[in-house]
């Protein structure tokens, strides 16, 4: 018995990352093309980065269909800003769980270290919740 092969859809991108950041997921097969002057090329590239994009072409397309920005709304500022968030967050949780080990390992639980232990414990949560928004904004 042979296996089933799963066949993929031609019109989805075959790897993550094929266009930068943007949500969009299927290939783009279809080519606009506009021919314009140096002056306006650089005015078009200053229009872009004044408004944040991380590429003209996002920039150019946002304002063509006004429709698909939501999906390309996150620039590389905000997107490595995103990923220094979470990586921060990670190492806070990390001390946090340090600290809470170092707390366990004491044979005294007396009312400081259990109020600790809570504080500890209330302050993972909230982080546990932030790097979750963080993370579904991608």
């Amino acid at each position: 018995m042979e296996p089933i092969k799963k066949e993929k859809d031609p019109t989805l991108k075959k790897r993550a990352g094929q266009a930068g950041v943007e949500a969009n997921k299927k290939i783009r097969s279809k080519r606009f093309e506009v021919r314009l002057t140096s002056e306006e090329w650089i005015a078009l590239q200053e229009r872009a980065a004044e408004a944040g994009a991380s590429s003209t072409a996002i920039f150019a397309r946002a304002a063509l269909l006004p429709s698909n920005r939501q999906a390309d709304q996150e620039t590389k500022a905000e997107h490595k800003l995103r990923v220094q968030l979470l990586a921060s967050l990670g190492k806070i949780g990390s001390n946090i769980n340090q600290i809470a080990r170092s707390l366990n390992r004491l044979k005294v639980w007396d009312d400081t270290t259990k109020g600790m232990f809570k504080e500890l414990t209330k302050i993972q949560e909230k982080v546990n919740i932030i790097s979750q928004l963080f993370k579904e904004k991608k």
